[in-house]
């Protein structure tokens, strides 16, 4: 009997695991990267990397907190756990680097300069780098201190945090739940909060994959 539940649950796994692989290819390989710490933003995490993942897309959670610590703790005390540490990433490259808010974690992001370095390097090689509710503060610090470039963009944010903001971008866009800047392609992504976490999240998979890819999980998640 034992033999044959495990038999039926490694069928299982590895029909799950073809499902994801089918997906992942259907999306064109494409891979994204979700900073996460101690006091990151519930559900822009895991809306995120849901729709993300539903899309096709390969997500990994980072976690840049100092140690190894699992599981992380979010805001409202949804404990998470990381696929990655900060320091098993660098030097790799991904198709979308996001930041979700949370002020807690926002700030350990901000302060992680191996964070940093891997925002400008995706910014500079065009790649997707988004961020949403306090999340734009991180790429202030990361981006705009660095590249003149990244101060041309229009973004929007939590509406708490935008006077930090007004002095570092072109203009901060309250009016708008997603913004994606015309400047870099659209490929800087950002967003205002835990409500609009699943339309940041289709606006990404759509820049990832294509706006029919993201209108199918929409119609699926929304319905």
């Amino acid at each position: 009997m034992n033999q044959f539940i495990q038999a039926t649950t490694n069928r299982a796994q590895s029909n799950f695991l073809g499902f994801s692989q089918l997906l992942y290819i259907m999306s064109g390989g494409k891979k994204a990267l979700v900073f996460v710490a101690n006091g990151s933003e519930d559900i822009e995490v895991v809306a995120t990397v849901d729709i993300l993942r539903r899309g096709g897309v390969d997500v990994k959670l980072c976690s840049v907190e100092k140690n190894d610590e699992k599981p992380l703790t979010c805001a409202n005390n949804i404990q998470i756990v990381p696929d990655l540490h900060i320091d098993d990433v660098q030097g790799q490259e991904f198709d979308a680097v996001i930041v979700p808010g949370g002020s807690k974690g926002t700030d350990k992001i901000t302060a992680c300069k191996k964070a940093g370095v891997i925002l400008l390097d995706h910014y500079k090689a065009n790649k997707i780098v988004a961020a949403i509710c306090a999340g734009p503060i991180a790429l202030s610090a990361h981006l705009c201190t660095a590249e003149k470039n990244a101060r041309r963009h229009d973004v929007t944010c939590y509406p708490e945090v935008a006077k930090l903001l007004q002095n570092q971008f072109k203009s901060v866009k309250l009016d708008q739940s997603v913004v994606d800047s015309e400047v870099n392609h659209r490929r800087l992504i950002t967003s205002q909060g835990p409500a609009t976490a699943i339309e940041f999240s289709l606006k990404i998979l759509s820049r990832l994959t294509n706006e029919k890819k993201a209108e199918e999980i929409r119609t699926k998640v929304l319905a």
